[in-house]
């Protein structure tokens, strides 16, 4: 049978359109280059370190990330450039890190700067655009101040305690864990010393001391008498991680022991400031002598007031009218200044106050017996003195007490023993008023008895010497020094 002339036409098409189609399909490699390349993309931010937090204005160091991603295949190398000074070219470096942690020296106010350059290559070639960002860095010296409450030593004569505190806005950590503190008499070019070590003198050379608590940054600095008398500058540095130091200085004045007595003003007022500083003044003349308001209040330790006391051999101490709370704060170691353990001196007290018993507020009954040597029961715990009266000595070469006018101005000290060769003054007989006993208490101690032959350690007057007549006054005053504590008087 013949085949129809369409059919064989159609084979005919087909199979040449099968030859045309395998002309066109050689054994030709791909050629990468026919598929355009993107160009990878580099990118840079900042972190703080592991566990950190960022605060961009107060590091020292600084992590710097960077990253780059490519579209069509990976990066395969960073180039690097950090210029840390304004107009100082960095050089590039290459490598496949994506991070570097760099510490930074700050200038005097604590700046720094770093400008990073980054760009990346791919693994066909590319490179990025180069990206930069500049980024400011500031490290905050540490600050230096006393803590809250602090002690000015406007009544210093040598010994003093400083309670300060070391703080880092960029956190203590980064702060040194110890200061270091001269003054200004010593040789900062001499090596500092740690405290506690044979020639560690703040007055000599620098000394070093740890914080108490690093955490706080509290510390304390002691001085036992090392500041010379004088205008004297205690300056305290520290440091942290970045070298940026911080001074703190402190000047005031440490007074010279000018007398064998130093009074103690304790009271608070004028009056009898009067009598009692013209009194110093006539026995040491204006100027000649010490003196300590404690009135102003007590030092931040207690240890620095009984420091100051052992400098002078006597302590005369005078209240007003009513209780001191810094007396009976002070009690013990008012105690330890005349009664002191082996290796002190003892000293002497001359104390004179009318609130000593039978009041509120007044020192320890144990002070009172032991240190003072009288009773704390009172034999009249508040009397009046009528101008006519006096106050009568009971021991040959002590002057009479004479009164000026009718005032509430002592207390009565009971007879503790049958011998009053311990008590060296007593009223006259008198009734102020007729609802009162009449009586003739015993007004002044000494302490021990004149019986043990020797001078007192303590002279206690129960009576306000500033009510007075002048003269009366000191010439008691001298007398109770020289005749009964020893005090040798210009």
């Amino acid at each position: 049978m013949r085949s129809p002339p369409f059919a064989l036409s159609s084979a005919l098409a087909l199979a040449a359109a099968l030859c045309a189609l395998a002309a066109g399909c050689g054994n030709e490699a791909f050629d990468p280059e026919s598929v355009p390349n993107r160009r990878p993309v580099a990118r840079i931010f900042v972190a703080p370190p592991e566990g950190g937090e960022l605060n961009p204005t107060s590091y020292f160091s600084r992590t710097f990330h960077w990253s780059g991603s490519d579209e069509d295949g990976f990066v395969q190398a960073y180039y690097v450039s950090i210029e840390t000074e304004a107009g100082a070219s960095a050089p590039w470096d290459t490598t496949a890190a994506t991070d570097t942690t760099m510490t930074f020296e700050t200038d005097d106010a604590g700046r720094a700067q770093a400008l990073i350059r980054l760009a990346c290559r791919d693994d066909r070639g590319a490179y990025s655009d180069t990206v930069s960002q500049y980024i400011p860095l500031r490290n905050f010296p540490p600050v230096i101040n006393f803590v809250s409450d602090y002690d000015t030593f406007f009544w210093s004569y040598g010994a003093a305690d400083f309670r300060c505190f070391a703080l880092d806005l960029d956190g203590n950590v980064t702060m040194d864990d110890s200061v270091v503190y001269y003054l200004d008499t010593a040789d900062t070019t001499l090596a500092p010393l740690p405290a506690g070590e044979p020639g560690a003198n703040p007055a000599l050379r620098p000394v070093i001391r740890r914080l108490d608590n690093l955490d706080l940054g509290t510390f304390q600095i002691d001085l036992h008498g090392e500041a010379l008398p004088g205008e004297r500058t205690l300056t305290i540095r520290v440091s942290d991680e970045a070298d940026a130091t911080t001074s703190f200085d402190w000047t005031w004045e440490v007074r010279a022991a000018l007398s064998d007595v130093l009074l103690v003003d304790d009271s608070v007022g004028d009056y009898d400031r009067n009598f009692y500083y013209a009194a110093m003044d006539s026995l040491y003349g204006p100027g000649g002598w010490s003196l300590y308001e404690i009135a102003e209040g007590l030092p931040d330790r207690m240890w620095v007031l009984l420091e100051t006391l052992r400098q002078f051999p006597v302590v005369f101490w005078y209240t007003g009218g009513g209780a001191s709370p810094r007396l009976a704060a002070a009690a013990e170691l008012i105690a330890q200044y005349v009664q002191p353990p082996a290796g002190h001196a003892p000293g002497k007290l001359l104390m004179v106050s009318p609130a000593l018993i039978g009041v509120t507020g007044a020192p320890p009954p144990s002070f009172v017996t032991n240190t003072l040597g009288f009773r704390s029961t009172p034999d009249q715990s508040t009397f009046y003195i009528p101008s006519t009266k006096l106050g009568l000595p009971l021991k040959a070469g002590l002057p009479e007490l004479a009164f000026t006018g009718n005032i509430s101005a002592g207390v009565g000290m009971a007879a503790a023993d049958s011998s009053t060769t311990k008590y060296l003054y007593r009223l006259q007989y008198h009734r102020y008023i007729s609802s009162r006993p009449a009586s003739r208490p015993f007004v002044a101690v000494r302490n021990p008895p004149t019986s043990s032959g020797t001078f007192a350690n303590a002279v206690t007057v129960t009576v306000q010497l500033d009510y007075c007549a002048p003269a009366s006054g000191l010439a008691v005053l001298r007398a109770l020094l020289s005749q009964e504590l020893g005090v040798v008087l210009p």
